[in-house]
């Protein structure tokens, strides 16, 4: 990735930033817009669902209305006018023996049928019968529905509307059914044009509060499936945001695993140009030094012995920048990694000795081999231990410990190096690893740069942190050189 394209990139915190925030509105918005909509579905399916069966309730209250009309029609007929026009020679329901009969016959038919009121009116709206005598001589209030019966065509209403979800199914209400009284004495197959007009109330309260409780009974219903339907979608989301923000922090952070391995990358192609340019006149250096003192007086041994030291301790520098700058050829085989470590510790007795820092050994047995380079992971640990010995100026305890461990599908052997010192500063902790990072008056701060390099192409992992009691521990954690049991 070239340097331009590099800083095209925001920086990686922002990347962060704005992932993390996408999803979070992405699940804000989802939880409001779709609560709205799954309340107007409810809203909408629920209402068409009561508003089709209150239709099929008002038919067949409807067809149950002419049923009773065509019936009463009939019994009017062969009972009453029949009757009146061979005794009375006429029909005057206003006379009481007419309305008497008028009476007998309409309550006599509708008396099982749960009929509220039932008005004959004449053709010009006048109310010439009723089962409730203080209607008679009143003129009828309804006049579109009354002009239709008088037409010939049936016709229902409800008094008063009905307006959907009314709290409790609302108050009293009646059908209303105009149907016109036809002549059935004639024999022809076609009735009569009509002579008066029933008006049948039938009291619907009871079947409306039915009807509002299915209603309830449904939007409850719907609003508890689209509840459920919504705490599902909702828990998708959270899981697709986490999901999300996981991937956007790893994102974030390879952005800057990249960026650093750049980095690094042109600062080791320099590094490693400036040692090869500093290794050959600091090689002459220390060599003429050498030569001069084994010449010169005594006071001329001393400058020349300064040389030679400080020329052994900047080829030692030289080594370590072309050991953080070159690559890596690993000559992997199985191997014993404690008996990597006690070389390394047989190395160090005279230092140990001088500080007086004791060596405690907790080798698992039975000893498990690692898959390693053998002269690599040599210096490796010899960083590792020369920064613990070093941490113990006064003394103190360096604790070595090996455990054999399975994670996954892979056997990885755990190296853990724990010294007595005064740990790790919290500031620092987060930058150990990072080259020429270092809290020490002399050094190049790439000693763990370089363990860390080493380890990473073992396929391994390096851990920097302070020990459960005291002092600071490294663990290393290295494939063993077999398959998981």
């Amino acid at each position: 990735m070239s340097e331009q394209a590099a800083a095209a990139l925001p920086p990686s915190g922002e990347i962060g930033d704005n992932e993390a925030t996408r999803p979070f509105q992405l699940v804000k918005h989802f939880s409001v817009t779709s609560l709205v909509i799954i309340l107007l579905f409810s809203l909408l399916i629920s209402s068409a669902v009561s508003r089709r069966a209150g239709d099929l309730f008002l038919k067949k209250r409807e067809q149950y209305a002419l049923l009773l009309a065509e019936n009463l029609n009939h019994q009017v007929m062969t009972r009453f006018v029949v009757v009146a026009l061979a005794e009375y020679g006429g029909i005057n329901v206003g006379q009481p023996e007419q309305f008497k009969l008028l009476d007998a016959v309409v309550k006599n038919t509708i008396h099982s049928f749960h009929v509220g009121k039932v008005n004959i009116l004449d053709l010009e709206g006048n109310v010439i019968y009723s089962t409730q005598p203080d209607y008679i001589g009143r003129v009828g209030d309804e006049d579109r529905p009354f002009q239709s019966a008088v037409a010939g065509k049936p016709v229902s209403v409800i008094e008063p509307p009905f307006r959907f979800f009314e709290m409790g199914g609302g108050g009293q209400r009646v059908l209303k059914t105009f149907i016109p009284l036809r002549d059935e004495r004639r024999r022809t197959a076609e009735l009569g044009p009509p002579r008066a007009v029933f008006e049948i109330i039938l009291d619907i309260s009871q079947d409306f509060r039915e009807v509002w409780l299915n209603q309830m009974l449904i939007l409850a219903t719907l609003l508890v499936m689209m509840a459920v339907l919504f705490v599902i979608l909702r828990s998708i989301v959270i899981r697709g945001q986490r999901i999300m923000s996981r991937r956007a922090a790893l994102q974030a952070q390879l952005e800057l695993q990249l960026n650093q391995a750049e980095r690094l990358a042109s600062l080791g192609r320099m590094v490693a140009g400036v040692a090869h340019e500093i290794r050959n006149p600091l090689g002459i250096v220390r060599s003429t030094a050498e030569l001069l003192g084994s010449k010169a007086d005594d006071a001329a041994k001393g400058l020349a012995s300064v040389i030679v030291e400080e020329s052994t301790r900047l080829n030692q520098i030289v080594t370590e920048f072309l050991d953080f700058a070159r690559p890596q050829q690993l000559k992997l085989e199985p191997l014993d990694v404690e008996e990597v470590m006690d070389r390394n510790l047989r190395f160090l007795i005279p230092e140990t000795q001088r500080l007086g820092v004791q060596v405690l050994r907790r080798y698992q047995s039975p000893r498990v081999l690692v898959l390693g380079d053998r002269d690599l992971l040599y210096r490796a640990f010899l960083n590792i231990f020369n920064n613990a010995v070093q941490a113990m100026e006064q003394g103190g305890l360096l604790t070595v410990s090996t455990l054999s461990l399975v994670k996954g599908e892979r056997r990885y052997v755990r190296v853990a190096v724990e010294d007595s010192g005064p740990g790790i500063d919290p500031e620092a902790a987060d930058h150990l690893l990072e080259p020429f990072f270092t809290t020490k008056e002399k050094g190049t701060g790439l000693g763990l740069s370089i363990v860390s390099n080493i380890v990473a192409g073992h396929q391994g992992k390096l851990e920097v942190n302070n020990a459960p009691g005291g002092g600071a521990q490294v663990v290393v954690l290295l494939p063993a050189a077999g398959a998981a049991h």
